[in-house]
């Protein structure tokens, strides 16, 4: 009997000692990664050509001629909402009515892969550019 006593209170202080160890959460990015991060290794100087980077990544957001070539711009939006970790509620009621009520940061990322090419459309070098986090 004691056992089944010293399991239950060691799984009921587990329960609710459980929210207070939430982390933040990310719902749609992973923060590990940014956009676009294969690119610099993937796209070589020299080598790399327009076609093959509107086959990856679909026409670009704006094309613009320069001097000797041509540029292209590529955007990727991603939402990052992230909550704080729940501390010090018991109650499991309370827990749930707090996790509804829990405020939480919703942060848009714009990120821009900018690529110049030569006339022939030939990779010449390219950038990446957070434009936009709010």
């Amino acid at each position: 009997m004691s056992r089944f006593i010293t399991i239950s209170v060691c799984l009921l202080l587990a329960f609710l000692l459980c929210p207070a160890c939430d982390t933040v959460r990310v719902s749609t990015l992973d923060n590990g990664r940014d956009s676009f991060a294969e690119a610099k290794s993937t796209w070589i100087p020299g080598e790399s050509t327009f076609e093959e980077m509107v086959q990856k990544y679909g026409q670009p957001s704006d094309k613009v001629d320069i001097e000797g070539g041509f540029a292209a711009r590529w955007l990727d939006r991603r939402t990052v909402t992230s909550t704080p970790p729940l501390y010090g509620n018991t109650n499991p009621v309370a827990n749930f009515e707090a996790e509804l009520n829990r405020p939480r940061n919703v942060m848009t990322i714009t990120t821009a892969l900018e690529a110049f090419y030569n006339k022939h459309g030939v990779l010449k070098d390219l950038r990446i550019q957070v434009l936009d986090q709010n």
